[in-house]
């Protein structure tokens, strides 16, 4: 240490040297503790750190150095690569004096600062980031309608996982899960439920992230089992960890507004403006496999007649307590449609003909025997439903006239079931 003493002011001018200016132009403006202010103030702990005389000094400054750089997300790569800079400088001035005398020494003082600065800010790294991600989860705990924000806390979940697995410091098999389509909020974005968002772009960009974040954590769980681990390694790979989470959760925001938009405010289910897309993808998925899938078409029986009577307040919630019969009664793999007023469709996913006329027959029943109870009043509903099975072969062209093809002899069965006395399915 005494040996290295000789050097401070040399060590200290190539700080200075180094010295990045940064001005704020905004402090007359602002209370806050501004980036370009922390750099500043970094600077001068950084050299405090490297000008210490004790050992005692080298431990409070160290903390005082990382803490600081952590709590103003200053990155490790800035401090690391001002480090290196700094010795670089130092030990080129150094050869070029001929001064050759102590450079071990001088080289294993400036190793040890790079070894303290780096275990530490990893320890600290680490409590804050599952701080943070503890927040996160917070913050949706109290969320109303979190919506594909309820999947998003999976994925935080994992994130803890993975951040205690390392704070363990056991490096066992008990790992969270390293492939991307089998952990939680992998199976929810290969589910058939979500199957609509695929062709948006955030969905994309979400499973690109996703697949980089778990190539990610098996790079980790792969250092943290060798016997050579490199702490700067884990930070490198921990930053971008959490810089695609926190991609991810600005995609999932938007995903939320995408499905709030996609959804029909009175009953919850899909509206018109989606159906095309999700008919083009099931005829494509049907054209490839050669797997037949089936629609429906719901109306409401009389339902003029309901407005007029009770009033349209009322003819909303026959509306709401329709659309709870059709998510009772059907799959979680069938998208149910509110076309429009009181006609509803659904595409029934990989079913025949017989199928669909079944389920079709159930809601039917279901809505028969249903009922809705006011204070003075009790209503009875009832539904008409027409049904087709969809067979697509190569030679069908997939556009719009194929579609409204579809939905007209759809609309016909509909109509066939209300000439013959309603309250029935054809």
């Amino acid at each position: 240490m005494k040996i290295v003493e000789k050097y401070f002011s040399e060590i200290e001018q190539c700080v200075n040297d180094f010295n990045i200016t940064l001005e704020s132009l905004q402090s007359s403006y602002s209370n806050e503790l501004l980036y370009t202010q922390a750099i500043r103030e970094y600077k001068k702990l950084f050299l405090k750190l490297l000008l210490s005389e004790s050992e005692n000094d080298i431990k409070k400054n160290t903390e005082t150095l990382v803490f600081y750089t952590i709590e103003n997300d200053i990155s490790y790569l800035f401090l690391y690569s001002e480090l290196i800079t700094v010795v670089r400088n130092f030990l080129g001035n150094l050869l070029e004096k001929h001064d050759f005398e102590y450079i071990n020494e001088i080289n294993y003082f400036f190793k040890e600062h790079e070894n303290r600065v780096t275990v530490l800010y990893l320890q600290r790294f680490l409590k804050q980031l599952k701080l943070k991600n503890e927040l996160r989860l917070s913050h949706m705990s109290v969320m109303a309608d979190k919506k594909f924000m309820i999947h998003y806390e999976s994925h935080i979940r994992w994130i803890i996982d993975l951040i205690l697995y390392i704070e363990k410091n056991k490096f066992g098999d008990n790992y969270p899960q390293l492939n991307p389509s089998l952990c939680d909020f992998g199976k929810w974005l290969h589910s058939a439920t979500t199957s609509y968002l695929i062709t948006t772009a955030h969905f994309q960009i979400i499973e690109k992230l996703h697949i980089n974040l778990h190539d990610l954590a098996a790079n980790v769980i792969k250092h943290c089992k060798s016997n050579d681990i490199n702490p700067s390694t884990l930070i490198h790979l921990l930053q971008k960890i959490d810089y695609y989470s926190l991609e991810i959760g600005n995609e999932i925001a938007f995903l939320n507004e995408i499905e709030e938009s996609a959804k029909d405010p009175l009953t919850h289910l899909l509206t018109r403006r989606l159906f095309n897309k999700i008919m083009i993808n099931k005829l494509d998925i049907a054209k490839v496999t050669g797997r037949e899938f089936a629609m429906i078409m719901c109306d409401l029986d009389h339902f003029k007649q309901i407005n007029d009577t009770y009033g349209h307040a009322i003819g909303d919630l026959v509306l709401q307590h329709f659309s709870n019969i059709l998510e009772r009664n059907l799959r979680k793999s069938d998208y149910i449609f509110r076309f429009g007023g009181e006609e509803f469709i659904v595409l029934l996913s990989m079913t025949n003909k017989d199928e669909a006329l079944s389920l079709a027959q159930k809601v039917c029943d279901a809505t028969a025997l249903s009922e809705i109870v006011l204070e003075n009043v009790t209503i009875k509903y009832t539904v008409s439903i027409g049904t087709i099975s969809i067979i697509v072969d190569t030679k069908t062209a997939i556009n719009q006239e194929t579609i409204d093809n579809y939905i007209s002899k759809v609309d016909e069965k509909l109509y066939l079931a209300k000439k013959r006395g309603r309250n029935r399915v054809e």
